[in-house]
């Protein structure tokens, strides 16, 4: 499939749900997505997994759209990102929401437990905002340009 007609599918908005405890990296998030001219990302921010958990399921009963996509810290206050993701994907409304860990532990361990636990990317983070933001254009390509996400959840 030509580039031009993978772009054409290209949704306007994307709703991401960044789940992330460490405020100068999550500084770093917020402007690297909001840097991007071809995709508007609408991010909503989740401090911890409780908060996460808070926003997912007022969202899912008050018939509000759900996150597109989640970005999730992997050692997160009051709820691990590992039970996060767990209850996520346990649930019949928020299981095909596509979730990146996005973590800086290298650790083997808890790579397996993210796939173990049907996540759909685990990313290391990266040091410096000039590797991130290739981070998020490769992330905007992926799920724009080349993988399809589910249509709007309710």
């Amino acid at each position: 499939m030509a580039v031009s007609a993978m772009q054409a599918r290209k949704p306007q908005t994307i709703r991401l749900l960044v789940v992330e405890d460490n405020e100068a990296y999550l500084y770093l998030i917020q402007k690297a997505f909001s840097s991007r001219d071809d995709v508007r990302w609408q991010l909503a921010i989740a401090r911890d997994g409780e908060a996460a958990i808070q926003l997912l399921f007022e969202e899912e009963k008050a018939d509000e759209p759900l996150p597109d996509l989640i970005l999730l810290d992997w050692h997160l206050p009051k709820i691990s990102g590992s039970a996060l993701l767990r209850r996520i994907k346990e649930h019949e409304k928020l299981h095909r929401i596509p979730i990146l860990v996005f973590s800086s532990s290298e650790a083997e361990s808890d790579i397996h437990d993210a796939y173990d636990n049907h996540a759909n990317g685990y990313i290391t983070k990266p040091v410096g905002a000039d590797v991130l933001a290739q981070i998020v254009e490769t992330i905007e390509q992926f799920w724009t340009a080349v993988a399809r996400l589910p249509k709007a959840i309710r």
